[in-house]
Parts: structure tokens; sequence; C-alpha cells
């Protein structure tokens, strides 16, 4: 008998109470291009979204939450916090670009070890992802990092079920820790999109060409990004026993943990 653990993104406010329609357009402040897949929500209250490919964004936040703050958050744009009275007043949202400083990166071509990292698992025993189309949804583990410019190669993860009419499209998220022991900042300077080329099965991602090198811990994450329909469900081999996972339910909630119960997600890192 399979056991299916599920980590359900449900909104919590109940549907029959008043509630406010935001809708909009994100929009490039310099270039007045559209800006997709931007993270949209009320901080840490599981009310949000995410763009669509034509920058377009709708939910709707409850009358109880007209006193709290959103968060407009997206890779290589500034951060832009507005209150809700403030934020359903504008139907066009200008982003103002980010101008990142790069640190000079020292690539040594000595790296002779190779380790995985995460919850390497195949099991089809227990699974554990989206249960439904929870736009920002994310789901993720923490590497465990003991050796300076760890370079992460690959990420990688075992899709068991997947009632998707079509493949599924994630950004890959890798945050650095907060003082709380929960995924913080964003260290990605670019958008890593994934769409595994098969329904099911083992997915490998290479990430060799982000260079992407860390000092210390962080959190490997996919975010669900795309609206795919009626999703019933979407989910991952993982370990009964294993490295904690970590979730939030929407763009801007706050970040759950559920342990020992490891989803399946893993990569390959060099040192």
């Amino acid at each position: 008998m399979k056991l299916y653990f599920i980590l359900a993104f449900f909104s919590m406010y109940n549907v029959l109470f008043s509630q406010l329609v935001c809708k909009g357009i994100v929009l490039d402040s310099v270039t007045g291009q559209i800006v997709e897949f931007v993270n949209i929500g009320i901080i840490g209250k599981g009310v949000g979204t995410v763009s669509n490919e034509n920058g377009e964004y709708h939910f709707t936040v409850p009358d109880s939450l007209v006193g709290d703050k959103i968060k407009i958050s997206m890779i290589g744009y500034k951060t832009q916090i507005f209150s809700v009275n403030d934020f359903k007043k504008h139907s066009r949202i200008l982003l103002p670009r980010y101008a990142t400083v790069l640190k000079e990166a020292v690539v040594s071509v000595a790296k002779t070890k190779v380790k995985i990292e995460g919850n390497q698992t195949k099991t089809k025993a227990v699974s554990a992802g989206f249960k439904n189309n929870s736009l920002g949804a994310e789901i993720g583990v923490k590497l465990s990092v003991k050796h300076p410019q760890t370079h992460i190669r690959k990420v990688m993860i075992n899709i068991n079920a997947n009632t998707l009419d079509t493949f599924p499209l994630f950004r890959l998220n890798i945050y650095k820790k907060d003082k709380t022991g929960y995924p913080g900042d964003n260290i990605l300077t670019q958008n890593i999109i994934i769409t595994p080329k098969e329904k099911t099965g083992f997915i490998e991602f290479d990430l060799r060409p982000y260079t992407i090198f860390v000092d210390e811990d962080v959190f490997v994450c996919l975010e669900w990004i795309k609206d795919l329909g009626d999703a019933k469900g979407l989910y991952f081999s993982t370990k009964l026993v294993g490295s904690s996972t970590y979730y939030r339910q929407t763009s801007q909630d706050k970040w759950g943990k559920m342990s020992p119960v490891g989803v399946g997600l893993h990569t390959e890192v060099a040192y």
C-alpha cells in the first residue's frame, strides 16, 4: 500500500467573506515592457499570486487584511512594498531595475570532490508536493555547505505523480538562511526556469551554465509560477525520514517546515 504525504497549499480565508479584487499589469519602469512571473502577495498571510506571461495579475484580498502590506518582488528588480489601500489604486505597477554588483569569483579547476546534497530517493511509496494550482507556492530543502566556494552543478527530482495535461513549469530559487533559520533573501541574479521534458520520472537540470557558488548553507526550492488549469496534484518521491521539507503556500507567504519528511529534491555539488 502506498503512503502519500501531501503538502497542501490551501487559502486560509473563507470565500464567503467580503473581498477586494486586485488586478493589473507589471511593467519595467524604464522600457515599459511586461515583466512576467513577478511575485505579488501580502507579507506572511498566504494571499498572493504570480504575474503571467503577459505581466498580468489577479487575486483577491479579504477585507480583514486591508491594513496589511503587499510585497512585489522579482529577480533583477527593486522590491516594492505598498499598503493594500495604495496598491488597489494602481492597475499598472512599474518596477525599477536593480543594479547588481557582482562579486569577483575565483573559480578553481582543482575541484575534484563531487557529492549529492539533499534528499536523494527513488521511492514511490511516499510522495509530497503540490496539491493544487497555487501560484507562488514553493517547496524545497536545505543544503548543508561545509566548504567555501561550493559549486552547485545540478538539481534533480523524481516526479511520482502528475495530474496535469501538460508539463509543469517551475522557477528554481536559492535562498540564504535568515536569522530564524528559514529561507531569506534569494541569492540568484537571474531567473532559472525549469520545464521538465517528461511528465513523470527522474528529472535532472544542469546548473553549470549559471556558475552558482556558495559559502554557507542555502535552501534550494522549486516555485510553481504558471497557471496550468485544474491541477489535482504533482508529487515528488519523498523520504519519510530525511532532511526537512520547507514550504510556503503562495507568493510572499511565511515559510513552514515539515520534519522529518524530506521531499526528494537533491543537488550535485563540487568543492
